[in-house]
């Protein structure tokens, strides 16, 4: 199963609290020790086998470092398989710092492969974020918007400002701040909820020249490509821009809607891309719909 970003929490003081964190998140789930179910298949591989693999998604958007490494400290504690970040090389060594820490505490719970996810098509909903120009906005805008951010992703303050010329120009009061963008990881809650329609949702694909590079790393372990299912040649663009780094990591994840009988036609030719260069273990991931692994 996965774990649903959330607006995470604030920055741990002590390793008391720290432990009281993940003592809460693990609930019954009991901490995995390094080697356990590994005689066979690394841990990650045998969870997924018996079916209870545990991945924490901090979001293909969400670059908040700080947050990221707070998450992936609390989650590492509390036996998590897998953490799933944004393709950022500061994110990715957030992760990789919590996990440090995690270990600090305990130095025999299990380290969670760290992933990366990357997109084959500017359509996918889990690589955009939105925008707007605060200056646009009425000031006495009720600011639904910033209400309705499950990652505290928007900041608007109201701001009084002088005119240039004091005495013909009245003073008056505009909206400032605005999107958050490394907070943004692109839910779309806020676009339905603009009175005024001032919000777009800006999409982008992550450069996989920058992917590559971050797959050549030793603190990355797993990649995760998400892709809409309906353009192969998308698909193998990526795959062929990535080369041989692509067989540093241990598994390569596919995402992708379930869109009922082709899908399985559209899996087998993606996988016919993959294989003459796939070394690690191969994971499908259908999608019910856009944004599943979202907290609404």
């Amino acid at each position: 199963m996965a774990v649903a970003p959330f607006p995470p929490p604030p920055l741990l003081a002590s390793h008391a609290a720290v432990r009281a964190a993940a003592s809460r998140v693990a609930a019954s789930r009991t901490i995995r020790v390094a080697g356990e179910d590994s005689h066979q298949h690394p841990p990650q591989v045998a969870a997924l086998r018996r079916g209870d693999w545990v991945k924490l998604i901090c979001g293909a958007s969400f670059e908040d470092a700080a947050d990221v490494r707070n998450l992936s400290l609390v989650y590492t504690l509390a036996g998590v398989d897998c953490i799933d970040c944004a393709a950022d090389k500061s994110v990715v060594s957030a992760v990789n710092e919590g996990i440090d820490v995690a270990a600090s505490i305990v130095p025999e719970v299990q380290r969670p492969w760290v992933m990366v996810s990357v997109n084959d098509d500017c359509r996918d909903l889990h690589f955009r974020k939105a925008e707007f120009d605060p200056e646009d906005c009425p000031p006495n805008c009720s600011k639904p918007c910033e209400k309705v951010c499950p990652a505290d992703a928007i900041s608007l303050k109201r701001v009084m400002v002088g005119g240039e010329h004091a005495q013909s120009d009245p003073i008056c009061d505009k909206l400032e701040d605005g999107v958050i963008m490394e907070r943004c990881y692109g839910c779309g809650r806020c676009l339905s909820v603009c009175p005024y329609d001032r919000i777009s949702a800006m999409s982008y694909v992550r450069d996989p020249a920058t992917t590559a590079e971050l797959l050549k790393r030793s603190d990355v372990d797993a990649i995760e490509i998400h892709t809409t299912g309906k353009g192969i040649g998308m698909f193998s663009t990526l795959w062929n821009s990535l080369g041989e780094s692509i067989n540093n990591v241990k598994l390569v994840a596919v995402s992708l809607p379930n869109a009922g009988a082709s899908t399985i036609d559209f899996m087998n030719a993606t996988y016919m891309i993959m294989k003459s260069n796939l070394e690690g273990y191969n994971l499908w991931q259908l999608d019910g719909r856009p944004m599943s692994g979202d907290i609404g």
